[in-house]
């Protein structure tokens, strides 16, 4: 029994240290962003490297905002995930209701067709959606960057497999006091949802705000460019301005950590929710 205990918390020792390790090695990269976006470009560049916060934030922020449009990118940025997220959520949470608690023809096939498109990747459909938005006239739109990408199989999935738990009981009552299918889903299903829709929301929003390569073949005006694509754009041909780069990255992390931090605790519950249903 004693050795099984000394096993243990050896067992214990050792994993919290990989844990503590592999932490740490994700954490040093965005600590020295944070540093960097501090310090002038002659201070970046000198050897041995800064390893403290400088006072040139605001000096570094100012020449961002007159030489680039980086700050109208980050509204951009953020408007097209908060449109995007809010739309894709309540679309995947009406399919994902829709696959768990009703019958219809090809209901099984259709489900994991959608799902079969995970094995697409986006480079496969750069082209395609930008011969249909070119044939359409969206090209350098916000909305040809948010409605080709609303039926996210991902969501649809999460949200079929945790539709499940509601009680098919609850749903019949609610029919029987008279309530429509949409009331059904908006004042009994979705509320039970709420974790995992913050959960969903998290994925969407993290999408939408990282996408590169799709907003860099639709956008033209660099006055609608994306987070992405105008970081892209910082690095001139010759002469990097790590000075510039560094802060426009810094600020492109803040959203999506407070938003991180404001629903940890419904992501992952949503997440292990999922995981469980059959």
């Amino acid at each position: 029994m004693r050795k099984q205990r000394q096993r243990d918390a050896v067992w214990k020792f050792l994993t919290y240290s990989f844990v503590i390790v592999m932490t740490l090695g994700m954490m040093v990269p965005l600590y020295w962003m944070m540093v960097a976006a501090t310090l002038p470009q002659e201070e970046f560049l000198q050897f041995p490297p800064r390893l403290y916060p400088g006072t040139a934030f605001f000096d570094n922020l100012a020449v961002l905002h007159e030489e680039t449009d980086f700050l109208i990118s980050i509204w951009n940025s953020v408007f097209i995930a908060v449109v995007y997220t809010v739309l894709s959520v309540l679309l995947c949470s009406m399919a994902g209701f829709a696959f768990a608690k009703y019958e219809f023809r090809f209901k099984e096939p259709i489900f994991y067709t959608i799902l079969a498109t995970l094995i697409l990747p986006i480079q496969l459909l750069v082209i395609p959606l930008f011969l249909m938005m070119s044939q359409i006239g969206w090209t350098d739109t916000f909305r040809a960057i948010i409605i080709p990408w609303l039926a996210n199989p991902i969501g649809i999935f999460l949200m079929r497999q945790n539709m499940k738990s509601i009680p098919d009981a609850l749903l019949e009552s609610a029919r029987m006091d008279g309530a429509t299918e949409f009331q059904i889903f908006y004042r009994i299903a979705l509320p039970a949802m709420r974790s995992s829709v913050a959960a969903l929301a998290i994925i969407l929003f993290l999408f939408q705000w990282d996408l590169f390569l799709y907003p860099l073949v639709i956008l033209e005006d660099s006055a609608n460019y994306t987070i992405p694509v105008a970081l892209s754009g910082l690095e001139e041909s010759r002469r990097v301005n790590f000075d510039q780069i560094m802060v426009a990255s810094s600020l492109a992390i803040i959203p999506m950590a407070i938003l991180f931090l404001i629903l940890q605790k419904q992501f992952v519950s949503g997440i292990l929710a999922g995981s469980l249903k059959e």
